[in-house]
C-alpha cells in the first residue's frame, strides 16, 4: 500500500473513532517511519570525524571550517550531505524511507524576503531576517542527493507564507519563489534552484506549489484534536500535501515568542493556506494556540524526515546569527528535541514537542536518541531566548 492510501485510510479511522460516542482516546503513533533508536546526523562545519558507540568509525568533512566561518557552496554541500546520510535508518538508511517512484514533498521556510510586500490589507509583511529563511542552498544539496540516489520521481518545494503572496497575486516584481535574498544565501533563489535541478537531473521532476491557494480537502486530525477551540479536529489540507508520498520539513534553528522553538514541526504551520484562514492567517490562531495547531497539523501528514540548521538562524525577538549547524533525521520529533537542546532550550519545557510526544510522534528525551556525527555538547550554541518566551 503506498503512503498516500494508507494516510487516507487513517484518517478515515480517525473520523470515525471521533464519531463514537463513549469511546476512549487511543494513542495515535503518527511517527512517519518506525525505528526502536531513532538517529540523528548532526554535523557542525568544523566536524573532523568522530567513532560511534559501536567504534564505527565516522570520517570528518575533506574541508572543515569554524562553526561561525562563511561557507562556499561545496562546504555547505558537503555538510548537508552528512548531515543527511548519518539521519538514515539503521538497517537501509535513506533507502528505507525514500522510494524511486515517491512523489516527495519539501516544506520549506519563506516567511518574508527583501521588498516584501502584505499579503494582507492594511498590515505589513514581516521583516526579511535572513536566519528565518530556509537556506535554499541546503535544500539543494538535499534534493541533488536524494536525485542522484534515485530516491523519488517527482520533488516539489512547497510554502504557505502567512505575509506574502506569490507574483501572479501580487503583481509585485518577486517574491519568495523569484528573490536574491539581497545577495544572502549566494543570491540562489529557489526558482533558480529548480531550474538548477531540472536540467541537472532530466529524468526527475521538480516543481514548486504555493500552498496558500492550493486545492485542499477538509481532513479531520486522527485521534483526539489538540487545539482547544476546534473540537472537530477538522482543517483544510491541501491536496499537494494530502496526496504526495513522502513529506520533508526543512527549516532553519529559529527562536519564537509563541512556541519557543520553531523548528521543523512548527515548519507545519505553514501548510494551512491563507485562502481558508486568512492573512496572517487569523482564523488558524482563533482554533487553538500555536503548539496546539502545531500538533494537530503534524498530525494530518506526519513528516517521513526533517532537516533543521543551515548557516544562519534566528535567536532572540528576530537577530539572525551564524551557527553552521545541520541537523537531520526520520523522527522530526527527535530532530527538534536536539535542535532545541543545541541552541540552549530543554525540550522537556516546549509545550508541543511533550505534545507531540504524548501523541506518539516519537522520542523526547535526547539522552535516548541516538546522534551521529558531532555530540550536541559539540554542537551547542546557546540562542538568547525571545523576551516574552523569557516572561
Amino acid at each position: 500500500m503506498r503512503r498516500r492510501d494508507f494516510v487516507s485510510t487513517a484518517l478515515a479511522a480517525g473520523a470515525a473513532a471521533a464519531q463514537t460516542p463513549g469511546k476512549p482516546e487511543e494513542r495515535f503513533s503518527a511517527t512517519a517511519t518506525q525505528d526502536t533508536t531513532p538517529r540523528v546526523g548532526v554535523v557542525l562545519s568544523s566536524f573532523r570525524g568522530a567513532e560511534e558507540h559501536d567504534g564505527t568509525k565516522l570520517p570528518g568533512l575533506a574541508d572543515p571550517r569554524p562553526a561561525d566561518a562563511v561557507l562556499t557552496a561545496a562546504q555547505i554541500d558537503a555538510m548537508t550531505r552528512l548531515a543527511v546520510s548519518l539521519g538514515g535508518m539503521r538497517v537501509g538508511g535513506l533507502q528505507a524511507i525514500f522510494d524511486a517512484e515517491d512523489w516527495v514533498v519539501v516544506k520549506v521556510a519563506i516567511p518574508s524576503f527583501p521588498g516584501a510586500t502584505s499579503a494582507a490589507p492594511g498590515s505589513t509583511a514581516p521583516p526579511f531576517a535572513p536566519g528565518g529563511v530556509t537556506d535554499p542552498r541546503l535544500v539543494r544539496s538535499l534534493l541533488r542527493l536524494l536525485a542522484e540516489q534515485k530516491l523519488g520521481a517527482r520533488f516539489t518545494l512547497a510554502e504557505g507564507a502567512a505575509g506574502w503572496l506569490p507574483q501572479e497575486r501580487s503583481k509585485a516584481a518577486v517574491d519568495g519563489w523569484t528573490s536574491e535574498w539581497g545577495g544572502q544565501f549566494d543570491g540562489l533563489s529557489y526558482e533558480k534552484l529548480i531550474a538548477e535541478l531540472r536540467e541537472s537531473h532530466p529524468d526527475r521532476e521538480f516543481d514548486l506549489a504555493d500552498l496558500n491557494f492550493a486545492e485542499t480537502l477538509e481532513t479531520p486530525v486522527p485521534g483526539k484534536p489538540a487545539a482547544s477551540r476546534n473540537p472537530s479536529g477538522r482543517y483544510h489540507l491541501p491536496k499537494v500535501i494530502q496526496q504526495c508520498d513522502k513529506l520533508i520539513s526543512v527549516s532553519p534553528l529559529r527562536t519564537s515568542a509563541d512556541s519557543g522553538v520553531a523548528l521543523s514541526m512548527a515548519n507545519y504551520l505553514g501548510l494551512a493556506p491563507g485562502s481558508k484562514y486568512g492573512f496572517p492567517k487569523t482564523g488558524l490562531f482563533a482554533l487553538g494556540s500555536p503548539d496546539e495547531l502545531i500538533v494537530d497539523w503534524f498530525a494530518l501528514k506526519p513528516a517521513d524526515f526533517a532537516v533543521a540548521g543551515g548557516c544562519l538562524g534566528l535567536e532572540g525577538d528576530g537577530t539572525t546569527r551564524r551557527h553552521n549547524l545541520v541537523l537531520a533525521g526520520a523522527s522530526a520529533l527527535a530532530v527538534d528535541a536536539c535542535a532545541a537542546s543545541a541552541i540552549g532550550f530543554d525540550p522537556a519545557r516546549i509545550p508541543h514537542l511533550t505534545m507531540g510526544e504524548k501523541k506518539g510522534f516519537g522520542i523526547l528525551e535526547t539522552e535516548l536518541v541516538w546522534t551521529r556525527g558531532n555530540s550536541l555538547e559539540e554542537a551547542r550554541h546557546e540562542f538568547q531566548k525571545p523576551a516574552r518566551w523569557r516572561r
